[in-house]
């Protein structure tokens, strides 16, 4: 076994480490979220990434989206893919430059076994839980604002869907840049991309049926269960 994961070994063992070399994870946009979820999955040596973003780099991502540097012109899923590589050579990374919408999304994450959303606009959030749900692939959900996040793992059939939790919540398109620090943007990825590891590899207690928030703004830390919404448009069929 390669030497690189001596450290995590006697937490995830020999046959873990072998799933998350043969593991196939989506992430769903090369952002804040996005790059250090796919700096920490490349680290644990999962076998094939396949990152999707459309966006170039921009001034105002640099204080927290550390692999990229200022006017460089190229796709950020481009330069995280080589970012990706540099880290772990053994690791695949597959970058597509692109929207994803519902037609794109069923050729991008098709051979994929989990699906890690990094986005920041709740429309293509709920459109990729509709993939998820219907194509039955475990989706691992994070969000941030400002001092505020969440992470949860939705598995089809078992636990509630995106659109049980967030459907009846009230939103609003942002109307300038979402408010964002990077040390609280690197917790909650970090915490997201650890949760893809536990999914995968079957240990410790990744939030499966349960959410975790975090608000340092007031100061704590809680998880608590989440229950599906029987009229759900997405997922109730699947649940009865």
């Amino acid at each position: 076994m390669n030497g690189r994961y001596i450290r995590q070994i006697p937490i995830i063992g020999e046959k873990g480490q072998k799933r998350l070399q043969e593991a196939r994870i989506g992430v769903a946009g090369c952002g804040g979220l996005g790059t250090t979820v796919v700096t920490n999955l490349a680290s644990a040596g999962v076998g094939h990434l396949t990152i999707v973003d459309s966006d170039i780099p921009d001034e105002s991502n640099l204080n927290r989206q550390f692999v990229y540097r200022e006017r460089d012109t190229r796709s950020k899923a481009n330069i995280l893919a080589e970012w990706a590589r540099s880290i772990n050579p053994a690791v695949t990374v597959n970058p597509i430059v692109g929207e994803l919408d519902e037609t794109s999304v069923e050729t991008v994450f098709n051979d994929c076994d989990i699906i890690v959303d990094c986005l920041d606009d709740y429309d293509t959030r709920l459109m990729l839980n509709r993939y998820a749900v219907r194509r039955r692939k475990t989706l691992v959900h994070a969000g941030v604002t400002a001092y505020h996040g969440q992470v949860t793992v939705v598995i089809p059939g078992v636990t509630p869907c995106l659109e049980c939790i967030y459907r009846n919540l009230p939103r609003s398109k942002p109307t300038g840049p979402i408010p964002s620090i990077g040390s609280m943007v690197t917790m909650i990825a970090s915490l997201e991309a650890t949760q893809v590891i536990q999914t995968v590899t079957s240990t410790g207690s990744p939030f499966i049926g349960k959410m975790a928030t975090m608000d340092l703004e007031e100061g704590y830390l809680d998880s608590f269960e989440i229950c599906r919404d029987p009229e759900c448009p997405v997922c109730s069929r699947m649940c009865q």
